[in-house]
């Protein structure tokens, strides 16, 4: 015998907060790349990624 169907509960997508103006500590391009960091961002990792994309030597064209 076959099994009626019924509608599941569907979950409410969760709203994730909009980065204001005021998180934003660094907006910088390189050539093609933009790089947009936030005050969320943890202090260790800010610094390394800062030291990978300003000590690489892109070619000048």
């Amino acid at each position: 015998m076959s099994q009626p169907i019924i509608p599941l509960k569907t979950p409410q997508s969760r709203r994730f907060p909009h980065k204001s103006r005021n998180d934003l500590v660094l907006k910088m391009r390189i050539g093609k790349v933009e790089l947009s960091l936030f005050q969320s961002l943890h202090q260790e990792t800010l610094e390394t990624i800062l030291e990978k994309v300003l000590a690489y030597e892109h070619p000048t064209q």
